[in-house]
C-alpha cells in the first residue's frame, strides 16, 4: 500500500501542481524533508499521513487508498518484493512519468 500511496502522491504533484513541489509544499503544509520521507521507497507512508494530506489538500477521504481491483492486486504483490527491488521499480516509474508528461 505504501508504494501505491507514493505513486498517487507523485501523480498528484505532477497533475494538480504541474510538478511544482514548492507549490505542493505550500498547499500541503509539509516540509521538504517530510515530503522526501513520504516519497522514499524504504520509508512508510502510513494511514495518518495519508488522511492528513487528504484533509489538508481537500481530497476525498481515502484518496490515497482508492484502487481498482487489478491495481490493488498489483500493490499487494509489489509490497511483497524486497525493498531494493521496490526502490528500483519506483525509480523507473518516476522516470517514465517524467518522460510522458506533456
Amino acid at each position: 500500500m505504501h508504494a501505491l500511496r507514493r505513486y498517487k502522491l507523485r501523480t498528484l504533484i505532477d497533475t494538480r501542481f504541474n510538478g511544482d513541489r514548492g507549490a505542493f509544499l505550500t498547499a500541503s503544509g509539509l516540509t521538504k524533508g517530510r515530503l522526501s520521507q513520504l516519497l522514499k521507497a524504504d520509508e512508510p507512508f502510513g494511514d495518518n499521513a495519508a488522511r492528513n494530506l487528504e484533509e489538508r489538500l481537500n481530497l476525498p477521504e481515502g484518496y490515497f487508498d482508492q484502487l481498482d481491483e487489478r491495481t490493488q492486486h498489483f500493490a499487494l504483490q509489489f509490497e511483497g518484493l524486497p525493498d531494493s527491488v521496490k526502490a528500483q521499480w519506483e525509480q523507473l516509474a518516476s522516470l517514465l512519468a517524467r518522460q510522458t508528461k506533456p
